[in-house]
């Protein structure tokens, strides 16, 4: 009976111990582990914005301009937040407040600018100042 072949994931491979220890490369490229392998698969694939109706809501009730670049703003803002441990924050750009939950990636809810005077925000860990 023939063998069947195993298709591998790039950057992962399958050795012996004592292959290992021959073989110990620390100067490759790509993820060491199972848990380095699946982060790095969850950031790829978890890159997008969630909006959630009540923030949708929101920026349709204040009439706020959400275009593509305040999406990008949110976006490179929710990937520093992400790295730093953040788990809810306020991003604060010229357009508005925007509060995030970034585990989920998920816009929670919007103020905008004219709102953001005298105001109090709880429940967050972090703050993204965006220009």
């Amino acid at each position: 009976m023939a063998a069947t072949p195993i298709n591998l994931i790039p950057g992962v491979g399958i050795t012996s111990p004592s292959a290992r220890k021959e073989n110990n490369n620390s100067d490759l490229k790509g993820p060491k582990n199972f848990g380095d392998l699946l982060q790095r698969s969850l950031s790829l694939t978890n890159r997008g914005l969630v909006i959630s109706a009540h923030a949708s809501k929101r920026i349709n009730e204040r009439n706020m301009k959400f275009s593509g670049d305040i999406q990008k703003q949110i976006n490179d803002a929710l990937d520093e937040l992400q790295a730093k441990g953040a788990k809810d924050s306020l991003i604060l750009t010229k357009t508005g407040a925007f509060l995030v939950n970034v585990p989920s990636r998920t816009l929670v809810t919007a103020m905008a600018p004219e709102e953001m005077q005298d105001k109090i925000v709880t429940q967050i860990d972090s703050v993204s100042i965006r220009n």
